[in-house]
């Protein structure tokens, strides 16, 4: 049954659980740490709210789909895991949610504690070191695979056009030169002639 909830909880970013509340994800900012010169990458973090959660349609029918059974069992099943949930955690025992994080008695009897599982970081989302904290060379994007790597930032969207412009200047030097020897053999030909 886990699985199923799980899997449900990755895919659309929140789960409610009758009895114990809502879990969704939440994703902060990327950052930046002048002092080592290090862009943080953003970090998913679940969050926990309890309360009464809205009943989910979608997640029974959902469920009905992966167990291979009708709405009204898929409920009745959610319910009966919801419930164990529930007495595991008033009986001080701690329940641990793989992937979301672990669930125990607070310090009140209504009171729920959660701590979040620190997952593993996807090889997207890793940090970047930069060679100061201004670094504008900084490999922060990869626009084409032309063999080298395009890196936009305003100094090097001006350098680009100026290498367009020399490579204009450097390509039309015949131009100027034929125009010139013209020039001369024009002028031999009127003296002479």
């Amino acid at each position: 049954m886990y699985q199923e909830i799980y899997k449900y909880f990755v895919l659309n970013r929140k789960i409610s659980i009758p009895g114990i509340g809502n879990f969704s994800v939440n994703t902060d900012s990327a950052k930046l740490d002048f002092v080592t010169g290090v862009l943080h990458a953003p970090q998913p973090k679940v969050a926990f709210e309890k309360g009464q959660p809205a009943i989910d349609r979608q997640f029974f029918q959902y469920l009905s789909k992966a167990l291979n059974i009708d709405e009204k069992q898929a409920v009745q099943s959610f319910q009966a895991f919801s419930q164990s949930i529930k007495e595991n955690i008033d009986s001080n025992k701690p329940v641990e949610l793989p992937g979301i994080g672990k669930l125990q008695k607070g310090y009140s009897d209504d009171d729920i504690l959660f701590t979040e599982e620190h997952a593993v970081t996807p090889a997207y989302l890793n940090d970047i070191k930069l060679s100061s904290a201004t670094d504008s060379k900084a490999n922060l994007v990869e626009l084409y695979k032309t063999g080298d790597n395009l890196i936009i930032t305003e100094e090097t969207e001006d350098d680009r056009l100026e290498m367009i412009v020399k490579e204009k200047d450097e390509d039309y030097w015949w131009v100027y030169a034929l125009i010139l020897a013209l020039m001369g053999v024009g002028a031999l030909l009127y003296y002479y002639i």
